[in-house]
């Protein structure tokens, strides 16, 4: 089951980059020589690092909310996915006003996308899940869905591009629920 949640957990997580990389894959002939590997492995990175941070602050309060622990699981992989589904609404998949090619955008889009793995990594000991496990997964699967989404982002991204946000924020919330049924079975 741990296995099965964060492989989910992943996936929604990376439905952000899966969206951004899609929009600066929707004009291929901007993008210099290496750009789609740059973006996929930086946003991969960014993701298992954040997780991992969020593990460790989630850890140290760990104690103090042991009674409480499955609702604040609950209640951050919902905010969370509320805050990306709200996002993925308002955005506007057609306007981008950056240049991907440059390390200070990649770097920068790699940290906005994965401040929800921050704080979606506070709720991993509360689930009891091996960080190291969930680290390596998301960042493996954030690799291949902005790798896939940057590269298919010309073919799939009027269609496809401003609900990735959202799909993601519904895995998360999913997520959070799965985690309250324990506690109401």
């Amino acid at each position: 089951m741990e296995l099965i949640t964060i492989l989910i957990l992943s996936l929604g997580l990376s439905m952000d980059c899966f969206g951004v990389s899609i929009i600066n894959g929707m004009a291929p002939e901007t993008l210099q020589p290496g750009t789609k590997l740059k973006v996929a492995l930086s946003f991969a990175i960014a993701h298992g690092i954040m997780i991992m941070a969020g593990f460790y602050l989630g850890g140290t309060i760990e104690s103090l909310v042991k009674n409480i622990d499955h609702w604040i699981a609950f209640l951050i992989l919902s905010f969370v996915g509320l805050k990306m589904i709200v996002t993925s609404i308002r955005s506007n998949p057609l306007t981008k006003a950056f240049d991907i090619n440059k390390t200070g955008v990649i770097l920068s889009l790699s940290v906005a996308t994965s401040i929800d793995a921050l704080i979606a990594g506070t709720s991993i000991p509360f689930l009891h899940y091996r960080i190291g496990l969930t680290a390596l997964i998301l960042t493996v699967v954030v690799f291949i869905i902005t790798f896939i989404g940057i590269h298919t982002g010309q073919k799939i991204g009027l269609l496809f591009g401003k609900r990735a946000g959202a799909v993601g924020g519904i895995f998360l919330i999913a997520i959070g629920i799965a985690n309250l049924l324990p506690l109401l079975i």
